[in-house]
């Protein structure tokens, strides 16, 4: 197909030239490098009539020629004799090429079956550089134009209108899926005497051969492949999900994992290709190593495309994201990819079991790994006390600082060769110690150990007077089966997308009426639904984040205000809910923490509630009633001294009145004087007081703690969210002004969502992005930097 090609002189010419000779005329058909123009610029060089030992510069005129990098039909000329060429870029003919070499494959133009890859020479121009786009979802090579992937994709944005239908981006592991390698999963599908084996009867399972990974520098023979067996099970309901969804969506695979156990995978839960098709990209042609991204498979246009995954953070929490619960079937496993992903220490993901006895059992493992981040920060704490630079960098022991963590920070994850080794490595490293370690051998005889422990107690022994109510429910905690499958999270996923595909194509019928040119999009439809779900819900997390991570960067932090949540760090008077581990889940039963016993007394129609009422919320879109998640504990547990609870209130009757005071006497900045006349250092200095005063009066508070109660263990659990909360009590005036610009930035894309539905033509006004809108100058957001680490410091 001939298309027109501008021709401009490369930027290696000596600006600024002038044209000194046209050798092209229109309509004439010039073959590649044919010289078209010839210019001179002037140029300097040693004189060459001097006798000096450093003879002087001489200016002197030279001549180039400019030769054609592309053969075709010349069919317009834009310049003239002796016209001025001042940079590169400025447009000197047109021709028309027989073809566009815009779709290119396996180093071929597809469309003419010309040679493209070599055809790189010292003109410096490349082919290659026309078809930039993967379209396909392999590594074949298939490579197109932006102007060629706009059509293709408009044509299949027609299609599926036509057809009444959206896209649907499916996530694998913990998705739909939930995998294991550890072999004692074999062993219980053989045995039917084994309590597992009603629940792992159905597991289906594959084996990979897998290249192993050489040492650097190896030259010895090619090392043999190793052979994994993995075992999958499927979601609950994961047949009639995929069913309902292909009738409304388009689906497409993308995960993370190897492209070798993503088509397996496919094979097992799409075995005959009606729902997926070859719609499968893994980490091996995504293009990156660590992330995901919608425009490696729409690059033009994303506004018809759902994305369903367990993990946010991955997506950079998208605006066509739904992000799930995650499946974890397999206790203690996780996923068995996440060595190819961000790491995620300590953060709640999901609910916990419903069986008591599971629970117990994985509160055990939390405590232990929470004790093992609790000495590892206080030995990290020692370490920076006993040093006079603060310096992160010098976390090299905590877990965080993994092979591939530090990679990533050194290069980021685009084409890295060290990330792709560490991952590899570290994967494979993760999947022996697996079938080594047999955690889920090892998990079912603790569990064993507590029914033992349990039936040889007091409390385990039955009495006359117990109701027929108590004695199914201790049968329920006699059963001696690990794995449980009570998940249902696709069958309220099934409905959001019902909905989603609804509200779309309502949308688009109200602008067929009235304006037929525009287009809904989900990105800004699925936050706009989202943000409605959980509106006026307003929420305290106590016990529940891991110590000195920052509140707004928490992942159950972003999902929940995704949903019209408000997350609080203090216990407020509009504080609706605090969440809370349920005291009695662990061994030691601890009690409820400090806030939480604040919160119960001084709010008398907050709920308090395990984290599972707020996962059945966020999977359900709505409000879930709160009786069978409330926190119940013994009277005498919810005790709080009145000093205790009057010293909290005065920090935060403190907290406030200075807030309201800066507030009260900071500048109005009309005018950029008016930032330079208020007094910055001032401003510096009374936050550092404050912060001082409240870390002094946080200490205090502990010592008296320390000395009048003896049951103060229970204030542990909050320690990661009161170290944390406590170095944020201060706002000052610029961050104050951030808030008000990201509250009006974000009431803005509200309105857009809005107006889109009743047809408006602001549906295409760009998403707002509140960070990028603030205007800030520089001497600004270095206070603001200043802020932040005065922040990080005092955690």
């Amino acid at each position: 197909m001939a298309e027109l090609t501008s021709i401009t002189l490369p930027q290696s010419v000596p600006f600024p030239v002038t044209i000194s000779s046209i050798l092209c005329r229109q309509g004439e058909t010039v073959p590649k490098h044919q010289t078209l123009f010839k210019y001179k610029y002037w140029d300097y060089q040693d004189d060459p009539n001097s006798k000096e030992e450093t003879p002087p510069k001489i200016r002197v005129e030279r001549i180039g020629t400019y030769e054609s990098p592309i053969e075709g039909e010349v069919n317009s000329i834009n310049v003239c004799l002796s016209d001025e060429i001042a940079h590169s870029g400025v447009e000197l003919c047109f021709i028309k090429e027989p073809c566009a070499h815009a779709v290119q494959y396996g180093g071929l133009c597809a469309l003419c079956g010309k040679a493209v890859e070599d055809e790189k020479d010292y003109s410096g121009y490349n082919y290659e550089d026309r078809a930039t786009i993967s379209m396909s979802h392999d590594n074949t090579g298939l490579k197109i134009s932006l102007d060629e992937a706009t059509k293709i994709e408009h044509n299949t944005t027609d299609r599926l209108s036509r057809e009444k239908k959206l896209i649907l981006v499916v996530d694998l592991d913990q998705t739909v899926i939930h995998a294991t390698v550890d072999p004692t999963v074999g062993e219980w599908q053989s045995d039917p005497s084994n309590p597992n084996y009603p629940a792992v009867k159905n597991v289906r399972s594959f084996c990979l051969e897998e290249d192993p990974i050489a040492p650097p520098g190896w030259t010895g023979p090619k090392l043999p492949p190793s052979k994994c067996w993995y075992y999958v099970k499927l979601r609950p309901g994961l047949e009639e999900f995929l069913r309902s969804a292909s009738d409304l969506y388009e689906m497409h695979i993308y995960t993370m994992a190897t492209r070798n156990y993503a088509l397996a995978i496919a094979k097992i839960i799409d075995p005959e290709g009606e729902y997926f098709g070859d719609r499968i990209l893994s980490r091996d042609e995504s293009g990156s190593l660590t992330h995901k991204n919608l425009k490696r498979l729409f690059p033009v246009d994303q506004s018809m495309v759902v994305i369903i995954d367990d993990r946010g953070d991955v997506w950079q929490w998208e605006n066509n994201l739904i992000k799930v619960v995650p499946y974890d079937f397999f206790v203690g496993i996780g996923d068995i990819n996440s060595s190819f992903l961000p790491k995620k220490f300590g953060q709640l993901t999901g609910p916990t079991k419903k069986r008591k006895s599971i629970a117990k059992l994985e509160a055990l493992e939390n405590e232990k790994n929470s004790t093992d981040d609790e000495e590892s920060e206080a030995n990290e704490n020692d370490k920076e006390a006993s040093e006079e630079d603060d310096n992160p960098s010098q976390e090299n022991d905590t877990p965080s600082s993994s092979p591939v963590d530090r990679i990533l920070e050194m290069g980021g994850g685009e084409d890295n060769a060290s990330l792709l080794m560490e991952q590899s490595i570290s994967r494979n490293m993760s999947l022996e110690q697996q079938q080594h370690d047999r955690p889920l051998a090892k998990l079912q005889h603790d569990l064993d150990k507590i029914h033992e422990h349990d039936s040889h107690s007091p409390s385990g022994s039955s009495s006359p007077e117990e109701s027929d109510g108590d004695k199914k429910e201790e049968e329920d905690e006699e059963e001696d089966n690990l794995l449980y499958d009570d998940d249902n999270e696709l069958y309220s996923l099934k409905k959001a997308l019902v909905r989603i595909h609804s509200e779309y194509y309502k949308i688009l019928a109200a602008n067929k009426i009235k304006s037929p040119h525009l287009k809904p999009d989900l990105t800004h439809i699925i936050p706009f639904l989202k943000s409605k779900c959980l509106e006026g819900i307003t929420i305290l997390f106590s016990g529940i984040l891991p110590l000195g991570i920052n509140l707004d960067t928490a992942d159950i932090v972003i999902w929940c205000k995704q949903f019209g949540v408000k997350v609080v760090n203090e216990v407020y008077p509009e504080v609706t809910h605090v969440v809370c581990r349920d005291p009695n889940a662990n061994s030691f039963k601890s009690g409820p923490t400090f806030k939480v016993r604040v919160a119960k007394k001084i709010l008398p129609n907050v709920k308090i509630v395990n984290p599972d009422w707020l996962f059945a919320c966020l999977s359900a879109w709505g409000k879930v009633d709160e009786t069978d998640y409330l926190v119940e504990s013994e009277e005498d547990n919810w005790y709080l001294e009145d000093k205790d609870l009057k010293k909290y209130q005065k920090g935060l009757e403190s907290q406030k009145q200075k807030q309201i005071n800066t507030i009260e006497s900071r500048p109005r900045f009309d005018s950029i004087g008016s930032v330079e006349e208020y007094d910055l250092d001032n401003a510096n200095q009374e936050v550092d007081d404050f912060l001082a005063g409240i870390s002094e009066d946080d200490n205090s508070e502990k010592d008296d703690d320390d000395n009048d109660n003896d049951d103060d263990n229970n204030d542990n659990e909050d320690t990661d969210n009161d170290k944390a909360e406590v170095s944020k009590p201060f706002d000052s005036f610029i961050k104050d002004a951030y808030k008000v610009n990201k509250k009006r930035s974000l009431e803005a894309d509200e309105d857009i969502i809005l107006q889109q539905e009743v047809t408006s033509k602001k549906q295409k006004t760009q998403q707002a992005e509140p960070e990028s809108e603030v205007d800030l100058d520089e001497l600004e957001k270095e206070l603001l930097d200043g802020f932040d680490d005065m922040e990080e410091a005092n955690v």
